[in-house]
């Protein structure tokens, strides 16, 4: 009887070895001829999300990240989320599921890790612009 390894290789052998994360549990990746998608000039509508929005900025005073949480309703900050670094931040923004939408997140995650860079460089950040100053 072959055993799982055995088994494993055989269906892989077209396939080219991406590698392993060496953990107990985590298989080897393997890569044959994935569909290829060009995403170039693909643009979303803009949606605004039911739970609210955020404005996100660098708290300079604090040397912090920054992400104030507005209710639409009344169009409110109801919450601050600080961070060090995009992940503390959007980790936070998650645990208090201040997002619905899947959009939305990657949005909050590209604008922290602007953000991030900007401080890190010491270049100013904008919120939906393209480049740092």
């Amino acid at each position: 009887m072959e055993d799982e390894k055995e088994i494993i290789e055989k269906e892989n052998s077209n396939a080219t070895s991406l590698g392993k994360y060496d953990k107990e549990g985590f298989k080897e990746i393997t890569m044959e001829k994935p569909e290829e998608i060009d995403a170039t000039g693909l643009e979303r509508p803009w949606r605004l999300d039911p739970k609210g929005y955020f404005l996100i900025r660098i708290n300079e005073e604090l040397g912090k990240l920054e992400a104030a949480f507005c209710d639409l309703k009344e169009n409110k900050v109801r919450k601050v989320i600080r961070g060090d670094t995009p992940i503390e931040v959007y980790t936070a923004i998650l645990r208090e599921e201040l997002v619905t939408m899947l959009d939305h997140a990657a949005d909050i995650g590209v604008e922290l890790q602007k953000a991030y860079i900007a401080l890190s460089e010491g270049k100013k950040y904008t919120q939906d612009k393209i480049d740092l100053e």
